[in-house]
């Protein structure tokens, strides 16, 4: 049975970027939005925000098909070009591809709530996209890896699909006033993904958020865990 139940979809998607450098400290920074207009999108650099300035410090140049960051104009027909970078929905093999990101064989959502659900990730660059929650009405499902999970991990400590795991504010944090850490039974073992920290902590004000252990993986040496999240 697929862990996604209740397809939640956005409004709004916001394009992370991250440093391609493995030595350095793997900030996602939030550089766009993919904004929901009709049966299309459109796409805009956010020019001007901590994030952009500080990614253009870290490295970062455009996203390929957007190569004009001199101001904030929205650009238009953009649905397409994210969803090149997912596989079309009449290959054979698109249900596994489905089934990678815990989503339904037969998932019904849109063309814009599939690229939330996956990312649009892919292995030759450092892009993905994230789901803007603010608009987001219970009952609702997604799932979220873990930030900074290998920093966290004591080996010692067992890790089991289907522990429960806490949310938890973390408003004194130096780095991150909007942070939320990720405890399993009282220990922390990672953050929320700081793109998703802000609406995430709307659905803690304003309902009921559990989440569950999906899997862990290694990766580079490193320890990676997926957290199931339902919204009600």
């Amino acid at each position: 049975m697929s862990a996604i139940e209740h397809i939640y979809e956005p409004s709004r998607l916001l394009l992370v970027w991250h440093p391609t450098d493995e030595s350095q400290p793997r900030h996602r920074r939030v550089v766009g939005e993919l904004v929901r207009q009709g049966d299309d999108a459109v796409f805009r650099y956010l020019k001007g925000t901590d994030d952009f300035e500080a990614a253009l410090n870290e490295g970062f140049f455009e996203f390929p098909a957007f190569a004009d960051k001199k101001d904030n104009a929205s650009q238009a027909g953009a649905l397409d070009v994210f969803l090149r970078r997912i596989p079309p929905r009449k290959r054979e093999d698109f249900k596994e591809y489905l089934g990678q990101y815990n989503l339904p064989p037969d998932f019904s959502g849109s063309p814009f709530s599939l690229l939330g659900y996956t990312g649009a990730r892919l292995a030759s660059d450092t892009f993905e996209l994230c789901p803007d929650l603010s608009d987001a009405k219970a009952p609702l499902d997604f799932v979220i890896e873990l930030s900074g999970a290998h920093h966290y991990h004591d080996p010692s400590r067992a890790l089991a699909e289907g522990d429960e795991v806490d949310f938890i504010t973390d408003d004194d944090n130096k780095h991150d006033g909007q942070a939320i850490r990720v405890e399993l039974r009282g220990s922390k073992i990672g953050y929320v993904n700081k793109a998703l920290a802000p609406s995430f902590r709307r659905l803690l004000r304003e309902g009921t958020v559990r989440g569950t252990i999906l899997k862990t993986f290694v990766s580079r040496s490193k320890l990676g865990i997926i957290v199931l999240v339902k919204y009600s």
